[in-house]
């Protein structure tokens, strides 16, 4: 049995208008800063582009494996300062950073 599309030929209207109204957080609100939970966070981050590769885009975050979730993140160029906005953001966890060796970051 195939289901008809209703708006073949043409998208729906949706109100992408309230999406510039969004303000995500930058800093997850689910753990709290200076309770007694270890937060064990990878920090890593993402390429992506905008319209055109030479418009590059980079996401810095620290994700929490225990929890599945994203306790920080930043959008940037990828450069030292860059990273240390997203560190700052997990200065409130009072976090230990180890680095792959990354050259940018040593």
């Amino acid at each position: 049995m195939s289901r008809q599309c209703t708006h073949y030929g043409r998208w729906p209207q949706h109100g992408f208008t309230s999406l510039k109204k969004l303000r995500p957080q930058s800093v997850t609100s689910r753990i709290q800063p200076g309770s007694d939970v270890i937060v064990c966070a990878e920090m890593d981050e993402q390429w992506g582009y905008v319209g055109a590769k030479s418009r590059q885009r980079w996401l810095f975050y620290a994700y929490d494996r225990i929890r599945r979730t994203v306790v920080a993140h930043v959008f940037g160029e990828r450069t030292l300062a860059t990273l240390e906005r997203l560190l700052s953001l997990l200065s409130a966890f009072e976090v230990v950073v180890w680095i792959d060796g990354w050259l940018a970051a040593v």
